[in-house]
């Protein structure tokens, strides 16, 4: 196994860990009532980290082929899993005066984070028949339903295609710098609110650790379309099982 993927997995690992304690509290204080839109996304973020780690599980049993479809739903379903987690962020930094609304948890951050997410696993789908679609590159550009979004995924965007080894060395390290950006703006918009104080708490700790994982999860789905086809073996996917390919 390459060490890139090492260092990957490692990052996906501590995103669903740093997610977990957010879920677990949510199940202990019992606010898990789907009529509520707090209780509904706990709901949700628990149910999608127990999944994600099936999916993770069953990544790692060999097997024939992976379906297209199972790609689409296993990103779709990991897109969630990732919105979800990061509105934990959200609602960390919010404090106990966090609003959870119908409209903005679940039709701007899950339902965006789960057709992105499909998409991503779509542009898996075509890179492993060795027909990338280039377009597919664009997709977390609908995170920009909200503007503020783009702090997280036009760096994230930036970093997949250097992770993905595209362009020169030069070019890749520019988009490196970029990837930084979000800590920089992290960093002074902790000073500017005089807030180093809480980011040191055991509670600040973890939401940082979260929202850097989180970014960095986005970075690795990123690098999807820009990767290299895989030489045919295990993972190719059969032509039978194609999702919207031609031929």
């Amino acid at each position: 196994m390459s060490r890139s993927r090492v260092l990957a997995g490692a990052v996906c690992v501590l995103a669903w860990l740093a997610a977990l304690p957010v879920a677990l509290t949510a199940l202990v204080h019992h606010d898990v009532a789907l009529d509520t839109p707090r209780g509904a996304w706990h709901a949700v973020l628990a149910v999608s980290l127990l999944v994600v780690g099936g999916l993770a599980v069953a990544a790692v049993v060999p097997h024939d082929r992976t379906p297209g479809i199972g790609l689409v739903v296993a990103g779709a379903l990991c897109g969630i899993a990732w919105g979800a987690a990061l509105r934990g962020f959200m609602a960390t930094v919010a404090g106990p005066g966090s609003e959870v609304t119908w409209l903005g948890t679940f039709g701007f951050i899950l339902l965006t984070s789960a057709v992105v997410g499909g998409l991503l696993g779509y542009a898996e789908h075509r890179r492993r028949l060795g027909r990338p679609r280039p377009r597919l590159a664009l997709a977390p550009l609908i995170f920009a339903l909200d503007p503020s979004a783009l702090l997280l995924v036009l760096p994230a965007m930036a970093g997949g295609w250097a992770l993905a080894g595209r362009g020169t060395p030069r070019r890749r390290r520019w988009a490196w710098v970029a990837m930084a950006l979000p800590v920089v703006a992290f960093l002074v918009i902790v000073a500017l609110l005089d807030a180093g104080r809480n980011v040191l708490t055991p509670a600040g700790i973890a939401a940082t650790v979260l929202l850097f994982a989180c970014l960095g999860v986005l970075t690795i789905a990123c690098s999807i379309p820009y990767r290299a086809a895989p030489a045919p073996g295990p993972d190719t996917v059969d032509p039978r099982f194609t999702v919207g390919v031609r031929g």
